[in-house]
């Protein structure tokens, strides 16, 4: 699932690349998925690329460290300028994002 911070444009995807029954997720099939995320939230032309926050949340999903590197590598090879990566408990609120893009 994406979403635009400070605006109600969502987007939802299915992707079933991340079933750890077969091993590492298959990261092609992600990077289609995220571009197509990219694409339907931010569409047009701009030389500016969007900032991303991939949000694992752990009792569904638990990542090793070398699954999230492939993750960002995935994510900033579909049109995403820059890749955070997020394992807090709780979804993260628009307030909390807004925080973390503002220091950077």
């Amino acid at each position: 699932m994406g979403r635009v911070v400070g605006e109600d444009k969502r987007a939802r995807r299915d992707c079933y690349a991340l079933d750890n029954s077969r091993g590492d997720p298959d990261f092609l099939q992600v990077r289609e998925t995220l571009r197509s995320l990219v694409e339907e939230l931010a569409p047009g032309f701009s030389l500016r690329k969007p900032t991303a926050l991939l949000h694992f949340i752990p009792e569904h999903y638990q990542p090793t460290q070398s699954q999230l590197e492939l993750f960002k590598k995935t994510a900033e090879r579909s049109g995403i300028g820059s890749c955070w990566l997020s394992k807090w408990e709780t979804p993260n609120t628009d307030r909390e994002l807004e925080n973390v893009f503002r220091v950077l």
